[in-house]
């Protein structure tokens, strides 16, 4: 049976050792069970689920499938429509490189982003933020509004860049979490 182990051991940096340390057991046994060389039993998922915070099922292959929670539509001027506010159990499935991505629809053309794409970030919040300097990104400010808006940090403060050359600009924004764009996805 494949699994995710070495994926998400991947994703969050830990060594074989450190792996092997949080589980009880020892590196070349976390090995082993990465590489589907040994039986993985649901006991053996069970500890890696804990060890990750995931469920035990999250940790069985599926083809590289990824459920992406949907936050909703995004209009001409980069703001998401209130009515996809409620339409959060929604989801896009596909595998992303990313440990938290999130979604939108576009209802319109947003710069070189055509009606219709689906856009896929990775969530980024606190200090790690600073990383989406310069890139779009889908965010969230302290209020609940959604944008996707191209985010710059300053000295210390965010300001949020329209896409589109009507849209307004937010200095010193109070930004929860900004989702770098890493995916466009669109029918041809």
């Amino acid at each position: 049976m494949q699994t995710r182990i070495r994926e998400l051991r991947k994703r969050r940096s830990l060594t074989l050792q450190q792996l092997a340390d949080l589980i009880g057991t020892t590196p070349q046994t976390v090995q082993r069970l990465e590489t589907a060389n040994m039986t993985v039993s649901m006991e053996w998922l069970g500890r890696f689920a804990d060890a990750f915070g995931v469920r035990a099922s999250d940790l069985i292959a599926d083809g590289q499938t990824r459920n992406i929670p949907m936050l909703g539509h995004v209009g001409r001027d980069g703001t998401m429509n209130s009515r996809g506010a409620n339409q959060l159990s929604d989801a896009v499935t596909l595998d992303v490189p990313a440990d938290d991505p999130v979604a939108v629809q576009l209802e319109a053309d947003v710069g070189d982003y055509p009606a219709g794409a689906y856009l896929i970030g990775n969530k980024l919040s606190g200090a790690d933020i600073v990383n989406a300097h310069g890139h779009d990104c889908i965010v969230m400010l302290t209020n609940g509004l959604v944008l996707l808006r191209r985010l710059i940090c300053r000295n210390g403060l965010i300001s949020l860049i329209p896409i589109e050359p009507s849209g307004d600009v937010r200095f010193d924004a109070d930004v929860v979490w900004a989702a770098r764009l890493i995916l466009q996805l669109r029918y041809l």
